[in-house]
C-alpha cells in the first residue's frame, strides 16, 4: 500500500483553507472562504456554481492573478509540476512566479471576445507568449503555430488573420491553442463556453477533451452550466457562497447529490421532455 507521501504525488494541485477577501468601504467582503480542494494529475475537474458563488475568484487566486482590492487572506496553494519540486504558489513572487506561467500553468480566460489583442495578427500573439516565456524556442515559432491551430480544429490560414475576422468559437479555440503552446501541466479554463451557441459549445468541449488526450494536461473547468460538467469532467466540485459544498465523481454527484444546492443546480438543466397532459386535457382531445 502506498504511503501518504506517495499518494500526495497523485495531486498536481493542493488547496488548503483558502480564503479570499475584497476590501470595501464598509470592510472586507469574503468571496472565497476556507476552500479545501485537491486536483488529481491528468483529470478534468469541474467547478460548478451560480454566478457570484466565487468560482472565478477562486481561479484567479489559484493562478495568483488577483488584483487589488482582492487579496488572499489565508490558506495555502501547493503546485506540483510534472517532474519538478513542489511550489508554494502563495509565497512565490516575481520572476519565479512568472517562470511558471504558460510553461507550467495556463489560463483560458472568460470572454474570448476581449482576450486577444485586436491590432495583432494571430501568429504574432502566439509568438509573444512563446518568445517571452520560452525564449530558447524562438526559432520554432513558425512551425509551431500551424500545428497548434490544426490541433484545435482551425485552418492554418487563421495565423494570418486578426481577431475581428474570427467568430467567437474560433477565438476561443485560438486561446486554447495558445494555452497549450508550451505544453503546461495544468490549464484553468474559466467559463470556456460563455456566449457561444450550443453547436459551438459542443466543439469547444470536445476540443478540451482532445487536449487532455493529446498532451496529458490536467484541466480545471469552471462553469455555471451543469450540462457542461456532465459532458466533460471526471469529478466536480460545487461552490455556493464562496464555499465548496460538495466534491465527488461526476456520476456520483449527478446520481446521488448530497447537498440541496447541488440538487437545485442539477434540476436547472433544461430537459427535452414533453410534459404529460392532464387527464382533463386527454379527455378533451378524445
Amino acid at each position: 500500500m502506498p504511503s501518504d507521501s506517495e499518494k500526495a504525488t497523485d495531486n498536481i494541485l493542493e488547496v488548503s483553507d483558502l480564503t479570499v477577501e475584497y476590501a470595501t468601504s464598509t470592510g472586507a467582503f469574503t468571496a472565497v472562504q476556507g476552500v479545501d480542494l485537491d486536483v488529481r494529475r491528468g483529470e478534468i475537474l469541474g467547478i460548478a456554481g451560480e454566478s457570484g458563488s466565487g468560482k472565478s475568484t477562486l481561479a484567479l487566486a489559484l493562478l495568483r492573478l488577483l488584483k487589488p482590492p482582492g487579496q488572499i487572506a489565508q490558506g495555502s496553494i501547493t503546485f506540483r509540476p510534472d517532474g519538478g519540486t513542489p511550489v508554494d504558489l502563495i509565497k512565490t513572487q516575481g520572476r519565479a512566479l512568472r517562470a511558471l506561467r504558460w510553461r507550467n500553468l495556463s489560463y483560458l480566460p472568460q470572454g474570448s471576445m476581449n482576450s486577444l489583442n485586436p491590432v495583432m495578427r494571430i501568429r504574432d500573439q502566439f509568438a509573444d507568449v512563446i518568445i517571452e516565456h520560452a525564449p530558447n524556442r524562438k526559432g520554432e515559432v513558425r512551425e509551431m503555430v500551424p500545428r497548434l491551430l490544426r490541433q484545435v480544429g482551425l485552418e492554418t490560414r487563421v495565423a494570418q488573420m486578426y481577431p475581428h475576422e474570427l467568430s467567437g468559437g474560433m477565438k476561443q479555440r485560438v486561446l486554447m491553442a495558445i494555452c497549450v503552446a508550451l505544453e503546461p501541466d495544468l490549464i484553468i479554463a474559466d467559463e470556456p463556453t460563455t456566449a457561444l451557441d450550443v453547436t459551438i459549445q459542443r466543439v469547444i468541449l470536445q476540443s478540451l477533451a482532445d487536449l487532455r488526450e493529446q498532451y496529458g494536461v490536467t484541466l480545471v473547468v469552471i462553469s455555471h452550466d451543469m450540462g457542461v460538467h456532465a459532458q466533460l469532467v471526471d469529478r466536480v466540485a460545487v461552490m455556493h457562497r464562496g464555499r465548496i459544498v460538495e466534491v465527488g465523481d461526476v456520476f456520483q454527484v449527478f446520481d446521488a447529490p448530497k447537498d440541496d444546492y447541488t440538487r437545485g443546480l442539477i434540476a436547472s438543466i433544461p430537459r427535452m421532455e414533453t410534459p404529460e397532459r392532464s387527464g382533463q386535457e386527454e379527455g378533451a382531445v378524445r
